[in-house]
């Protein structure tokens, strides 16, 4: 029964913040457009860099695995570097979306929100 009156507590102080909680989340949402996160496939064959906000900002791939590797007019080599491209994109994406998550579960713990150290909260970041 007092438990629920914590949490009346909780959702009353939440309220009475909710300038600064919307505040905080912008500047995290910039702060996400500056983070960057890296992932690569192939041995370093495929390397993409992707921001915070899950924008897609850099993609090398080594001309040495074009040169030697793939056949441009082949099917099966212009299948496999794709295969790495979107491996490299996706891991990428997802480191990003775990710093994204990270980030805004420090900033509500920093506000004092009871967020539950697991929580999932990647989805607050659409804007």
């Amino acid at each position: 029964m007092f438990d629920q009156f914590k949490n009346l507590g909780q959702l009353s102080s939440m309220l009475r913040n909710a300038g600064q909680l919307r505040e905080q989340m912008q500047q995290v949402q910039e702060q996400l457009k500056t983070m960057k996160a890296s992932a690569e496939t192939g041995g370093g064959a495929v390397k993409a860099t992707v921001t915070g906000n899950m924008r897609l900002t850099s993609l090398e791939i080594d001309p040495a695995m074009f040169a030697a590797l793939v056949d441009t007019t082949s099917e099966t080599d212009r299948q496999m570097a794709e295969d790495l491209i979107t491996g490299a994109i996706n891991a990428a994406l997802e480191k990003a979306q775990r710093l994204a998550a990270e980030e805004m579960s420090r900033r509500a713990r920093e506000l004092g929100l009871p967020i539950d150290p697991g929580a999932d909260l990647g989805n607050l970041l659409s804007g």
